[in-house]
Order: structure tokens, then sequence, then C-alpha cells
């Protein structure tokens, strides 16, 4: 079946979301996000962060964190105003470990902005490197 227009538009901002992570482009990543918009994943609570302000420190710091990475969706599913895309990330640490990981993201348009992101991630890898720090056996 075929897209929207409205449709169209939504994936097209996420791929282009997608575009702007993998070159960096922290400034073209904001232009996606409403000027109140929300950001919530494992690592900024349930709170999550809000604005622009706070949108710029997170991506400044994400993309300064990766080398040498792609991200992109495996999928694109729509339903009225949200957005949901798996995603497969894989590049590099700055120094030089290899990342690779998968998470969802789910966005909430509101007047063809990015309104609220939220952001499961796999958390596979993190409790693998916690039980490696902390010397125990949890899986």
């Amino acid at each position: 079946m075929a897209r929207s227009p409205a449709e169209q538009q939504m994936e097209t901002a996420a791929r282009t979301y997608f575009a702007r992570v993998t070159k960096g482009d922290v400034d073209g990543i904001l232009s996606l996000f409403a000027d109140d918009a929300q950001l919530i994943n494992p690592m900024t609570g349930e709170e999550g962060i809000r604005g622009k302000a706070a949108l710029r420190a997170f991506y400044e710091n994400l993309v300064g964190s990766l080398v040498d990475y792609h991200a992109g969706p495996t999928d694109i599913i729509i339903e009225g105003n949200k957005l949901v895309a798996p995603l497969h990330l894989e590049g590099k640490t700055n120094d030089g470990k290899p990342i690779a990981m998968n998470n969802l993201n789910l966005w909430t348009f509101e007047n063809g902005k990015f309104k609220v992101l939220r952001i499961y991630m796999d958390t596979y890898p993190y409790r693998q490197a916690l039980s490696q720090a902390l010397g125990s056996g949890t899986k």
C-alpha cells in the first residue's frame, strides 16, 4: 500500500535524521525537531531532555564519541502521527573500540516536526560490559 503524502514526509524526515546522524550534522538533526521537542532514552531517564539546547548537547556528545560509524533503519512503520524505526548502528568509539547496537526509535510528529523521540536500546552489550567490569556472570 502506498504511503500518504503525510506518511511520505514522516518517512523522509526519519531517513534524513539517520543520514544526518551518520554525517555528524548536529544543526541538521536539530532542524527536524520542534523547539520544545523531547528525547527519552535509557540514559536520559523517563523525564528525558527537552528543548533545542538540551538536544544540541546530547547530539554533540553522541556524534563526538563515535568515528567511522553508520546508523540506518532496518524498517519503517507508520501509524497515525507515530513512526517506528528499528535501527542498526555500527562504528568505533573515539578510542578505536568497535561498537554495534540495535535500537528502536519511536517518533511522535507534530506539525511535520519531531515532537517526541523515544529510543529503546538493546541493553545486552551494556549488560555484558558491566558484567565484565564487575567480574560477575550477569548476562
